[in-house]
């Protein structure tokens, strides 16, 4: 991942945070957190994290995240909060997630949240999209993922072909594109399932890695307004035709 040019100065006070963990450099690393953020748990975990490490050398490392917000405060002045993610790879066969939070303001950088994970395999090898060996949910949710979009494009197909009141079209057209409620939600990498009740998203089904060590996300939603539309069908045509009875006398 290229970094943006804003974040550049940024990402140079990170990973020196980083590497004063790595050579055990705590009272320099504690100094660059924000002072309200230093409590003794904060301290202990830090203290833990450099430890854990004991001066490993780094073989690599790659950003995997970069999220850049910026503020203004009562007094109109400007801080900026950037969120930064590594992967670090150590010779000795380690590999770390460092995650971090850092405000900017007049150009000076403190740590406002850290976190350190130790990966049990690399982020790509963890998080990679794979369909083998899967359980049968999970090819069942793919292929729901396919039918859904292709059932309500038919859908809206067909009713913009039919002969119903051109106003009822408009409506019918969003209410089929949009409306799929409820949403299933599969984290491929997990196999775990979850569930949100009111849901609307373009299509029924959509995919998303919010970050490149995030799991793969898949979701389906029941298309309500395909299925709605196909039991008012009838309906909608016989009211076209009263209304064309109704032109023509």
């Amino acid at each position: 991942m290229s970094l943006l040019d804003s974040v550049k100065s940024a990402d140079k006070f990170s990973r020196g945070f980083i590497d004063k963990l790595i050579s055990g450099q705590l009272e320099s690393a504690f100094s660059d957190i924000e002072p309200e953020k230093l409590n003794d748990q904060a301290r202990i975990f830090i203290t833990n994290v450099s430890q854990n490490i004991n001066g490993a050398k780094v073989k690599k490392y790659s950003i995997v995240e970069e999220n850049v917000t910026s503020f203004y405060s009562s007094s109109h002045d400007k801080f900026t909060n950037y969120r930064l993610g590594y992967e670090y790879e150590f010779q000795n066969g380690n590999n770390i997630l460092f995650i971090m939070t850092i405000k900017e303001t007049g150009g000076k950088f403190s740590i406002l949240t850290f976190d350190g994970q130790v990966l049990e395999i690399p982020l790509a090898e963890q998080t990679k999209f794979s369909l083998a060996n899967k359980p049968v949910l999970n090819y069942v949710f793919l292929f729901f993922l396919i039918a859904v979009p292709i059932f309500i494009l038919v859908t809206l197909v067909l009713m913009l072909r039919s002969k119903i009141i051109r106003k009822r079209k408009i409506i019918w057209a969003f209410i089929i594109l949009f409306v799929s409620t409820p949403t299933f939600i599969l984290n491929w990498n997990t196999d775990a399932i979850d569930f949100r009740l009111f849901n609307f998203a373009l299509l029924g089904a959509g995919f998303v890695k919010p970050a490149l060590y995030s799991p793969w996300l898949l979701s389906i939603g029941i298309p309500i307004g395909g299925l709605l539309y196909w039991l008012k069908r009838e309906n909608l045509l016989r009211e076209f035709e009263q209304q064309s009875e109704e032109y023509n006398q």
